[in-house]
C-alpha cells in the first residue's frame, strides 16, 4: 500500500465516503436508491463503530444467503445475476472498509472495485439471516495474479492491469517456502540469475545479461530497490529479505518513474509497513545441517491514530555442505549461513493528508565465503599439446612433499563438496541504513519526498591459493560502501484523461576499496618459474631464497571511486478511450565519475637476484608501484518511454513498450601498470509485446510478453591477456560491442478449485553476442590472440527457465468427520534450467548440464493461517549445479560456485 494512504482509514469513490470530523471523530456515508445512512464514532470507540459498520452494510448489500425471486424471464435473470455479482464485489469493499476503520491496519491493500448504487425496484430479496460473529483471520495465503497488487509505477495498481512485464513473489509464498535472499527469488522467478560467491561478488542478470560483479567503479545494470530507496552497490543485496510484503521483478529499462536508472531491469522489494492495529508473529526452523533460523515482529500503536511502529528480527544460522580436508582444523562444513538482522520502523499519520514513515535497519553475516571447490586443471591443451606450467604442476615440485606425504591432501580437484584450503577463515559482511518517506495530499496531488543514507562493509578473509600448503594467508579487497540519497516525486490524484508524475533524484556514492594479500613461506616455490625452482631448490642456501622471496610480503592497492548523479524524469498516462492508453517517459541523467588508486606492496626481506625476479613476477608489473590521483569525467544519458495498451474487455489486455536508456560510462585503471582505462557508456534498445489475461470468472490468469533488446558496448567483467601478469592474463572492465535477446516469458496461475492452486511460469531466451570480435578467448585453448565470439550464446543464459507447482489446502477431516477450523495444506515448487555456460569467457569449465531443483512441505494449520506447522525441505533431491565458474591458468585450476545444497526440517509460524 502506498505510504499517503497508510495510517489512516481508507478512501473510496462512488456512493461511499469516509472523512475525519474536527471533533476528532470518523464519518462513514453510504446512499442506496437514494437514501443516505449516516453513522458518526470516535476512533477511541471501536465497539461501537463495529456495530455501526455492519448496519451500513446491511442498509448497502445483500446478505450471503440472500436469494432472489424466480423469474421466468431469461433477460430478467440475467440482469439479476448481474447484480448479484456486483453487489458481492460491493458487500466485500464494505468490509474491507469496515475493517479499515475499526482496525486502522495499514497493511493490506484495498483491492476491491468501487461500490454501484443498487435500484431497488430491480430485485426482490428475501430476509437475510443474521449475520454471524466474524472469525479474525490471520490468512494471508498467496493470491492468484488478478488479485495481486504492485506498486512498480508509484501507485497501487492490479498486476493485470499495469502495461508492462513484471513477475511478482508475494509476502506469503515468502514466509511458506522460506525465501529470504536474492539466489532464492531466481528460482521463483523465470529468466532471472544470481550468483552470491561473496558480498562483493553477488550480481544479478535479467534475461541472461547483467550478471557483473567485482568492481565498484561501475553499477549493475539489474538495479535494486528497497521501500523507494534505490542501491548503489550490488553487494548491499548480500543480506537476508525478512518481513516482506512482496518483490517486484520489472523487465526492460527503468527510470523515467523513480530513483536512479537501470538498463536491464529492476528488483523492487516491498516490506510490510507499520499498523495501528497490534499484531505480532514469530517464525522458526529447525532442521539437518544444523539449520536454526528464527524470525520474529511486532506492530501496534504508540499513539493511538497518531504514531504506529513496527519491529522485525531475524537470525539464520545453517551448517555448509562443503568438507574441508585439513585435518581437525575446520569446524563445520564450509559454505555455511551465519546472518542476522533487524528493522524499526515508525509510521507518523498527523492528519488524513500528511503521513511519514522512518526505517531503520542493520544486518551482519560473518561467515565463509569465495568457497570454490576446484573443477578442472587440464594438462593439456584442447588441440593436444601439453601445457607448459600448471597449477597442478607447481603443487608437484618436491618442495610440498612433506605435506603431500602427511597423509592430508595437498589440494582436491574434482569433486563439488569437497576442498583443501589451510587458512580458511571467516568473513564478514555488515550494511546499515535509515530512511524518511514523507507524502502529502495537496492542491489534488500527492508529494513524495525520500531521504535516505545506507552504509556497507566488507572484510574478506579468503584462502587465495585453495590448497593446504602456506601460499597466501588472507587474499581479497575490503569493501566500504556509502550513499546518501534525496528524492522528490509528484503525482497527480485527479481523475481525469490524463494523469502524470514527475520528480528529481540526487544520489551520491563512494566507495573505498583495499586489496590485502598476504604471501606465506611456500609462495615463492609456488611462484617460481621451472627454471627459478631449479635453480634455488638445489642448496640450503637457494631454498631459503626461496622461502624469502614471498614470504611476509603482503600486496596493497586501493581504488576510489566517487559519483554524484542529479536526474529529473517524467510519466505520463493519457486515456484517449476507456480502453486505450498511452503512456510516455522521458528521464534526463546527468552524473560526475572520478575514481582514484594505488597499487604496491609491504613487508618481506630484502632480496635480489632469482628471489627478486620471483617477488616481481608475482606481484605484476615487475614490482613497479603506481599511483594515480583523482580522475574522471561527467557525462549526460537519456532514457525514454513510449507504451500503448489496450483493453479489449474487462479480463484482455494488450500492450506494446518500446524504450531506450543509457548507462555511464566507468572511470578506472589498468590493474597492472595503473594506466587510465576509462569504459564506454552502455545503450539499450528495448521492445515488448505483451498480453495479460483472465479467464474462468477470473480463475486462471495468463500473461505472455515478447521482447527483442539489444545493448550495445556492454559493460562486463573481461579476462585480457596480460604478459605483466604473473598468471598471463587481468581480469578488467570493458565494453562488447553489441548483444541482442529475444525470447518470449509466460506466466500463469490457476485457481483450480477451492484450495487448489496450480502455477506455470516459463521463458524461451535466445541470447547472443552479435558483435563481440575481440573477446577474451577461453584459457584452454592456449591462444595469445583475442577471439570472435559473435553468433555465440552469451554466458549465465540458458535457453530455457521455468518454474511450476501447487499449492493445496484441504479440511483436517476432508468434509467427513469434525475438522475442529484445522485444515492439511502441501506444496511443491520445481525450477528448471537448460544447459548453459557459466564462465565469462566461455570455457569448457564453465558448462552446465540442465537441471531441477525442487522444493516442497506438507502441514497443518489453522483455518484462518493463525498457526502453520510444516515439514519443508529445499532443493530435496540435492542437486548439485554451478551459478559461476572460472577457468585455468598457470597459476590455478578451474573452480565453481555451487548452489545450497538440501536442507530439511520443521518450520513453525504463528500470528496474534
Amino acid at each position: 500500500m502506498s505510504i499517503d494512504r497508510l495510517g489512516r482509514p481508507a478512501t473510496t469513490k462512488g456512493p461511499k465516503s469516509l472523512k475525519k470530523n474536527k471533533t476528532d471523530g470518523w464519518s462513514l456515508s453510504a446512499k442506496a436508491g437514494g437514501n443516505t445512512a449516516q453513522i458518526e464514532t470516535h476512533k477511541h470507540n471501536r465497539a461501537a463503530l463495529n456495530g455501526a459498520a455492519m448496519i451500513i452494510a446491511g442498509a448497502c448489500l445483500l446478505a450471503p444467503d440472500y436469494s432472489f425471486a424466480t423469474d421466468n424471464s431469461g433477460d430478467l435473470a440475467a440482469e439479476v445475476e448481474r447484480l448479484r455479482k456486483e453487489l458481492g464485489e460491493t458487500k466485500k469493499e464494505n468490509e474491507q472498509l469496515k475493517k479499515a476503520v475499526s482496525n486502522s491496519n495499514v497493511g493490506t491493500a484495498v483491492n476491491a472495485a468501487p461500490a454501484q448504487p443498487v435500484p431497488a425496484a430491480t430485485t426482490a430479496v428475501a430476509t437475510a439471516e443474521p449475520p454471524k460473529k466474524e472469525e479474525k483471520s490471520f490468512d494471508d495465503e498467496p493470491k492468484n495474479l488478478s488479485e495481486v497488487v504492485v506498486t512498480s509505477r508509484r501507485k497501487e495498481e492490479k498486476l493485470q492491469e499495469v502495461p508492462i512485464p513484471i513477475a511478482v513473489i508475494s509476502g506469503e509464498q515468502m514466509k511458506r517456502d522460506n525465501i529470504v535472499s536474492v539466489a532464492d527469488f531466481a528460482r521463483r522467478v523465470p529468466n532471472l540469475g544470481v550468483t552470491a560467491t561473496n558480498v562483493r561478488q553477488t550480481s544479478i542478470a535479467l534475461r541472461g545479461l547483467g550478471k557483473n560483479s567485482g568492481n565498484e567503479s561501475m553499477e549493475a545494470s539489474v538495479g535494486v530497490m528497497v521501500d523507494n530507496v534505490w542501491s548503489s552497490w550490488v553487494g548491499s543485496t548480500w543480506t537476508n529479505y525478512a518481513d516482506i510484503d512482496h518483490v517486484e521483478v520489472l523487465r526492460g529499462p527503468q527510470g523515467t518513474l523513480q530513483g536512479k536508472n537501470s538498463n536491464l531491469g529492476l528488483i523492487n522489494v516491498v516490506t510490510q509497513t507499520p499498523s495501528f492495529k497490534s499484531g505480532y508473529y514469530v517464525d522458526g526452523f529447525g532442521g539437518n545441517r544444523d539449520s536454526l533460523q528464527g524470525k520474529a515482529g511486532a506492530t501496534g500503536a504508540i499513539l493511538p491514530g497518531l504514531l504506529a511502529y513496527r519491529a522485525s528480527f531475524y537470525v539464520d544460522r545453517r551448517d555448509g555442505s562443503i568438507a574441508n580436508l585439513d585435518a581437525p582444523k575446520t569446524d563445520g562444513q564450509l559454505q555455511e549461513t551465519n546472518a542476522m538482522g533487524g528493522r524499526l520502523q515508525f509510521l507518523l499519520t498527523p492528519s488524513d493528508v500528511l503521513s511519514a514513515r522512518v526505517i531503520v535497519d542493520r544486518a551482519t553475516s560473518s561467515q565463509t565465503m569465495s568457497v570454490g571447490p576446484l573443477i578442472d586443471d587440464r594438462a593439456t591443451f584442447t588441440d593436444g599439446r601439453v601445457r607448459p606450467i600448471t597449477f597442478s604442476s607447481r603443487l608437484g615440485r618436491d618442495w610440498f612433499n612433506s605435506l603431500k606425504n602427511s597423509g592430508q591432501p595437498l589440494t582436491v580437484i574434482g569433486d563439488p563438496r569437497k576442498v583443501a584450503e589451510n587458512d580458511r577463515q571467516v568473513s564478514r559482511g555488515d550494511q546499515q541504513g535509515v530512511s524518511a518517506e514523507i507524502n502529502w495530499d495537496v492542491l489534488k496531488h500527492k508529494i513524495t519526498s525520500v531521504s535516505a543514507y545506507r552504509d556497507a562493509l566488507f572484510e574478506p578473509h579468503h584462502d587465495g591459493d585453495s590448497t593446504t600448503a602456506d601460499i597466501q594467508h588472507i587474499s581479497g579487497w575490503q569493501i566500504k560502501n556509502k550513499q546518501w540519497s534525496q528524492e522528490l516525486r509528484i503525482a497527480s490524484q485527479e481523475p481525469g484523461p490524463i494523469d502524470y508524475q514527475g520528480g528529481l533524484f540526487w544520489m551520491h556514492s563512494q566507495a573505498t576499496a583495499e586489496n590485502q594479500r598476504l604471501y606465506g613461506t611456500d609462495a615463492g616455490a609456488f611462484y617460481a618459474s621451472d627454471a627459478q625452482f631449479a635453480a634455488l631448490n638445489a642448496t640450503a642456501a637457494g631454498r631459503e631464497q626461496l622461502r624469502q622471496s614471498l614470504d611476509g610480503v603482503m600486496k596493497t592497492g586501493t581504488r576510489n571511486p566517487e559519483v554524484d548523479s542529479y536526474a529529473a524524469y517524467g510519466q505520463v498516462n493519457w486515456h484517449i478511450t476507456k480502453a486505450a492508453t498511452l503512456t510516455l517517459g522521458l528521464r534526463d541523467t546527468y552524473e560526475e565519475r572520478y575514481n582514484q588508486g594505488t597499487d604496491g606492496y609491504v613487508g618481506g626481506a630484502a632480496v635480489t637476484g632469482t628471489a627478486l625476479a620471483i617477488r616481481n613476477s608475482a606481484l605484476g608489473n615487475n614490482g613497479v608501484k603506481w599511483t594515480q590521483g583523482k580522475q574522471g569525467f561527467s557525462q549526460n544519458s537519456q532514457n525514454w518511454l513510449v507504451n500503448p495498451s489496450y483493453k479489449i474487455t474487462k479480463d484482455l489486455m494488450t500492450y506494446f513498450s518500446v524504450s531506450g536508456g543509457q548507462k555511464s560510462g566507468a572511470a578506472q585503471f589498468n590493474d597492472t601498470t595503473g594506466a587510465i582505462e576509462n569504459v564506454d557508456p552502455e545503450d539499450v534498445m528495448d521492445y515488448e509485446l505483451g498480453v495479460k489475461s483472465n479467464w474462468f470468472n477470473r480463475q486462471l490468469a495468463v500473461n505472455v510478453n515478447l521482447y527483442n533488446t539489444v545493448v550495445n558496448g556492454f559493460q562486463s567483467q573481461l579476462s585480457v591477456i596480460d604478459p605483466g601478469t604473473a598468471s598471463g592474463y587481468r581480469t578488467t572492465l570493458g565494453n562488447i560491442k553489441e548483444i541482442q535477446l529475444q525470447g518470449v516469458e509466460l506466466e500463469t496461475n490457476w485457481n483450480v478449485t477451492q484450495g487448489l492452486n496450480l502455477f506455470l511460469n516459463g521463458s524461451f531466451n535466445h541470447a547472443v553476442y552479435n558483435d563481440f570480435k575481440d573477446a577474451p578467448c577461453a584459457a584452454e585453448l592456449g591462444l595469445t590472440t583475442n577471439c570472435d565470439q559473435s553468433g555465440k550464446t552469451i554466458p549465465n543464459a540458458p535457453q530455457f527457465t521455468a518454474n511450476y507447482g501447487f499449492d493445496y489446502k484441504v479440511p483436517l477431516g476432508f468434509g467427513k468427520f469434525n475438522d475442529h477450523g484445522l485444515q492439511w495444506h502441501a506444496f511443491l515448487v520445481d525450477s528448471y534450467k537448460s544447459s548453459a555456460n557459466y564462465n565469462a569467457s566461455l570455457s569448457a569449465s564453465g558448462k552446465q548440464d540442465a537441471y531441477h531443483v525442487t522444493d516442497g512441505g506438507i502441514g497443518i494449520g489453522t483455518k484462518n493461517g493463525q498457526y502453520n506447522l510444516d515439514l519443508v525441505g529445499r532443493n530435496i533431491f540435492d542437486t548439485i549445479y554451478l551459478t559461476n565458474a572460472g577457468q585455468i591458468s598457470t597459476q590455478s585450476a578451474a573452480s565453481g560456485t555451487y548452489g545450497d545444497a538440501r536442507y530439511y526440517g520443521v518450520h513453525f509460524r504463528a500470528k496474534f
